[in-house]
């Protein structure tokens, strides 16, 4: 397990990280003038599913920590780019609000589940 460790806690980070450029970026509205304008709610709300998925880097075995966040990842790509829930200058942050909900507390445990099942059928994870 040291060995698959090794490589889920690196990629688990490269995980948060690209998930926190994914926020920044959606959180970046265009303006007239040419310039952008970040909005901190868009922000913040695209950063917490992320954090709560650092969080638990340490408790989850590697299986399951990756499944859970490459599905986080995958389901935030395309929420905000397939649904358009990204910032504009007359955006509503409702939307933002529901997929940070969405993403914490039923993406990340379902993903968290898939994973848990793959190591239960695939013996390649040693515990």
């Amino acid at each position: 397990m040291g060995g698959q460790r090794e490589i889920a806690k690196p990629l688990a980070y490269l995980i948060v990280t690209v998930g926190c450029i994914l926020a920044m970026v959606t959180a970046l509205a265009p303006l007239p003038t040419g310039s952008y304008k970040l909005s901190g709610v868009f922000l913040v709300l695209g950063i917490i599913p992320y954090i709560v998925y650092g969080t638990f880097t340490e408790l989850l075995q590697s299986c399951t920590l990756i499944s859970a966040g490459l599905v986080l990842l995958a389901v935030d790509f395309l929420a905000r780019f397939g649904a358009q829930i990204v910032h504009v200058a007359h955006a509503n942050a409702m939307p933002a609000l529901y997929l940070c909900l969405v993403l914490t507390f039923l993406v990340f445990p379902v993903g968290a589940a898939l994973g848990h099942l793959i190591a239960k059928f695939w013996p390649w994870e040693t515990q």
